[in-house]
């Protein structure tokens, strides 16, 4: 849809409704969540009110609370934006005004807006008396839009008429170009085209009009006038056939025919042409299951469509082995013969092979292929390619050059004048084949991949066991290769269920299920293997340890033990011989069955040392990048940066400032889970460091959304650790689980764990993870309204945070200990404790100080000091905000609306309640619930009795999930009254 501007937003229409921020694809949710946001994107930035979205979603078939189900889809569209918006509410596109909502995003791309446009520009043109030719090119750019039905699969009235009305302009649209393309006289395949058009589009007289008319250029007349026949006998009473035709081509009018048609044919005129010319026919018989590859088949189609300029057309496709490279050339090479009446030549130039065949033995062939004699033929490479491109001057010949291994492999074979048009097929990305378009060939989509399975092995039996066949071609890695083998196992017993497939390709070495006898998946790996040099394979082999989606370069340069810039050569290398992939810049990773065969390579030859080896290098790196990012995003103290003391000799990678230290910590957190269970695999590895990792992915991630993940972790290092006898890491990553755990309001397992970690630190004397797990017990206490004992515990943790030297874990003791304090009625010592820890937290960075003013806040409101609590309130709502500290935002902001509250101010309390609840819903059900509660409050004190009460009900429902005995009570009681 053209390249990003504006907002960097792209929407598609015309087939399922996607959307796109910059090239990543949002994930839109459920049938009735598209519906929702196709109503919003046709209203073009104005509110659509919750009747009108409900009718145009629903339409008489509403849900019985269908505010609610808006409400709910909304919702969800939000989050599905929210890569777009981040965490500033001004960027979220999706916005409630008054009883409605709107989408807004100013200079979003909307593919049936281009569409649109560029169907004025066509009738613009045609109006103005523009060369058909011109004409036709918009439209045909037009049409190269559409990837499937509008709004495909979209329920409801509002989809349907907008589907209904984009495939009247497509059929209308459509039925002009193939006019222009009868008056052109240039498109061989015309009536098979028009008569497709017309069965899926019947009872359209301009179709007829078109249909017969192609007929007679093509010499049928009789066929012309059976079509007109036909139409007259099927139109309904009143309307017309076209006759003015039918007697036209009954007087066979020369006016019908395109200009200059009299002058069309090959060049039998050229000098010995018929003597020696024979019009060969190679291409492989075509598939009769081709399935899917729509857009690819067309703009390979389309760019075939244009030999005859002035250069020879060629198309290079390229991609892993198994994804239909050979397939699709050989359907396309098959649906356009037409357009090459002299011929198609075809060649498999083996380029996977350790030694491919050389060109001039693929020329001789060709040679013999178009009636030049053996002895004829000369000896010298470049002799026979010059005479070759003799033999095909002036013809319209197609050449199909399959499996070429590089460009060099391929131009000898080029013809030289224009008309023909040249295919290729590699493995490889031929970027040095002059003037080629370029295609790369990915896996099926997983609809056409379970449609392929379909039709190999019958609907019937997909139908009975559908989610095993989505399991299969998952398995499959959606590779056309993969697909074809296991369902031919299936059509070739039909006792062999779709599950008891799936069940064995859930194995480690599910390769070997990949088989049908004669053809492996695993061998069409091998062959690209096997060509590569012994680096590029130990590359291709180490890249696969650690098991992460994709790693960036700069620890694949560690994994490798080599240069970033030796990494990226050899690692874009491989990208280019479809062995790796990049989904984005510096990022590298394999195809789900591509790193299986990694894997198995691997395996059997690295041996153990190598492999711990490669792994101690990546875990060095990503602990001192990791603690690098702690400092830049946090500055905590030295003693909090490593609880264990773990020495690291890496200096890792530099990290500027806070914000890329999230972005690094985000984006490596799959590698760094991977490393880490490595590290409890390999008992040749310490624990310490990995356990140190999941601590500081912890510390900079602990707000961020990733808690489940890392208290995961943490899980399995702690029974690792358990089961070495390893008592550091084992009480640090108690630790870790128990915060963890905290932070998503698993109250009762956090405190267990914590107290799991004391245990242990007690009898080892560990006092770094012991004061940290005091500090995380203080604050389940403090939750649970148990203030005195929230206060000791936090008491003794400042006290050995004093005693290490660690001036930002001190201050955070102590502005737990201070709130724990003020709700014991201690206030003095609790404003005193407060504001020590302010001035000890100001000094280790953004985010330490805001948190500092946070608990300051706390203390100041229960001190009776409301405007002065209000001011740290907001000031640090809004630093936590541009932090991206999204569950401290929420909890200020919740505070703030509070201090509100209880001053009378209601709008005001609404406003800052309202502002940061989406982010509670995201971080934190219990703040969720507070601020629901809060709202409920205010809006109480504004006379909304109703909505006030939906709120306090919903503050209620979620406190109870948690098990948050005393907020609940508190609610209940508002409620009551």
């Amino acid at each position: 849809m053209g390249d990003m501007g504006g907002s960097g937003l792209r929407f598609g229409l015309l087939g399922p409704l996607r959307a796109w921020y910059g090239e990543l694809e949002l994930e839109l949710g459920r049938p009735q969540q598209r519906a929702v946001l196709a109503v919003l994107l046709a209203a073009a930035g104005r509110t659509v009110s919750v009747p009108v979205l409900v009718e145009g979603v629903w339409g008489g078939a509403a849900p019985a609370d269908p505010r609610k189900a808006v409400q709910l889809a909304v919702s969800r569209l939000r989050t599905a934006f929210r890569p777009y918006a981040g965490d500033d509410p001004d960027r979220m596109p999706l916005v409630r005004v008054g009883d409605g909502y709107a989408f807004r995003a100013p200079g979003s791309e909307v593919d049936a807006a281009a569409w649109e446009a560029l169907l004025a520009e066509a009738e613009r043109l045609r109006e103005a008396g523009a060369p058909p030719r011109e004409v036709r090119e918009v439209l045909r750019r037009a049409h190269r839009l559409w990837v499937g039905e509008a709004l495909a699969g979209l329920p409801g009235p509002h989809a349907e008429a907008v589907r209904t009305r984009l495939t009247e302009q497509r059929v209308s649209a459509k039925e002009t170009e193939l006019e222009l393309d009868a008056d052109l006289g240039d498109r061989t395949d015309l009536t098979a085209a028009i008569a497709a058009l017309a069965l899926e589009h019947p009872g359209r007289p301009r179709l007829t009009t078109v249909l017969m008319r192609a007929l007679y250029q093509a010499g049928r007349k009789a066929e012309a006038l059976a079509v007109y026949e036909d139409a007259r006998a099927s139109l309904p009473p009143g309307e017309d056939a076209p006759a003015e035709l039918q007697l036209r081509i009954l007087r066979e009018d020369a006016a019908l025919l395109p200009a200059g048609a009299a002058q069309a044919g090959p060049a039998a005129d050229a000098p010995g042409a018929a003597d020696t010319w024979r019009a060969p026919d190679q291409l492989p018989s075509g598939l009769p299951d081709f399935t899917g590859r729509t857009e690819e088949v067309e703009a390979l189609t389309d760019r075939l469509a244009g030999a005859g300029g002035r250069a020879v057309v060629v198309s290079a496709l390229d991609g892993m082995g198994g994804v239909g490279k050979t397939t699709l050339a050989v359907h396309v090479a098959r649906r356009t013969r037409d357009r090459f009446p002299d011929g198609q030549l075809f060649a498999d130039l083996r380029g996977a092979d350790r030694t491919p065949p050389d060109p001039g033995t693929v020329l001789a062939g060709f040679l013999r292929d178009l009636g030049v004699a053996p002895g004829e033929i000369p000896p010298d490479t470049g002799e026979r390619s010059a005479l070759y491109r003799s033999a095909l001057a002036g013809r319209r010949v197609l050449v199909v050059l399959d499996n070429a291994a590089t460009p060099g492999h391929v131009e000898p074979l080029l013809p030289g004048s224009p008309g023909c048009a040249v295919l290729v097929t590699s493995r490889h990305r031929l970027t040095g084949l002059a003037g080629a378009h370029q295609l790369r060939l990915d896996t099926l989509p997983p609809g056409q991949a379970l449609e392929l399975l379909t039709r190999i092995v019958g609907a019937e039996r997909v139908a009975a066991e559908p989610g095993a066949a989505e399991e299969v071609v998952r398995a499959c890695g959606l590779l056309p290769l993969a697909v074809r083998i296991v369902a031919s196992r299936l059509a070739a017993d039909p006792a062999l269920t779709l599950a008891t497939l799936a069940e064995g390709l859930r194995r480690e070495h599910r390769l070997a299920e990949l088989s049908d006898g004669e053809r492996t998946v695993e061998a069409s790996f091998a062959l690209s293997y096997h060509r590569l040099d012994v680096e590029l394979a130990r590359a291709f082999r180490l890249l696969a340890l650690p098991d992460a989606p994709d790693i960036p370069l700069p620890c694949a340069a560690v994994l490798l033990d080599r240069t970033e810039a030796e990494t990226d050569e050899l690692l874009e290398t491989l990208v280019d011989l479809n062995l790796l992939q990049s989904p984005r810049f510096g990022r590298y990773g394999y195809h789900d069955l591509v790193r299986a065969y990694a894997r198995g390579r691997l395996a059997a030859e690295d041996g153990p040392a190598e492999r711990t080896a490669a792994t101690g290098r990546l875990l060095d790196f990503c602990l001192a990048t990791a603690r690098n990012a702690d400092v830049a995003a946090r500055k905590p103290d030295p003693v909090e940066l490593s609880l264990l003391d773990v020495p690291v000799p890496h200096p890792g990678r530099p990290v500027a400032d806070g914000t890329e230290a999230v972005r690094w910590m985000r984006e490596q957190a799959e590698v760094h889970a991977a490393v880490i269970a490595l590290s409890c695999a390999d008992p040749a590895l310490p624990l310490d460091r990995a356990v140190e990792l999941a601590d500081r992915m912890g510390a900079v991630l602990a707000e961020r959304t990733q808690t489940t993940v890392i208290a995961d972790l943490a899980e399995r290092l702690a029974g690792e650790a358990e089961a070495r006898g390893d008592h550091g890491p084992l009480a640090l990553a108690r630790y870790v689980r128990g915060s963890m755990l905290w932070h998503v309001n698993r109250y009762a397992e956090s405190v267990e764990e914590i107290r799991r970690a004391v245990e242990v630190c007690t009898t080892t004397g560990t006092d770094r993870v012991l004061a940290k797990a005091l500090l995380t017990l203080g604050g389940n206490a403090r939750v649970h309204g148990r203030y005195a004992e929230a206060a000791e515990h936090a008491g003794r943790a400042a006290g050995l945070f004093h005693r290490l030297g660690a001036g930002r874990s001190e201050g955070s003791a102590l502005g737990e200990f201070a709130f724990s304090c003020a709700q014991t009625g201690r206030l003095d010592e609790a404003r005193e404790a407060a504001e020590r820890s302010a001035r000890l937290m100001r000094d280790s960075g953004p985010v330490s100080a805001a948190i500092g003013r946070y608990y300051l806040a706390r203390v100041l409101r229960l001190c009776g000091d409301p405007e002065a609590a209000l001011d740290h309130a907001v000031g640090a709502r809004d630093e936590f905000t541009a932090l991206q500290v999204t569950v401290f935002a929420a909890a200020s902001g919740d505070l703030a609306a509070r201090i509100h509250a209880e001053a009378g101010r209601w709008l005001l309390a609404v406003d800052a309640a309202e502002a940061v609840l989406p982010l509670a819903r995201r971080t934190s059900p219990a703040l969720e619930g507070a601020l629901l509660r809060t709202l409920g409050t205010a809006l109480t004190g504004l006379g909304r009795p109703s909505q006030a009460r939906a709120c306090l009900t919903d503050s209620l429902e979620v406190y109870e999930r948690l098990g948050l005995t005393e907020e609940s009570a508190q609610v209940r009681a508002l409620l009551a009254r």
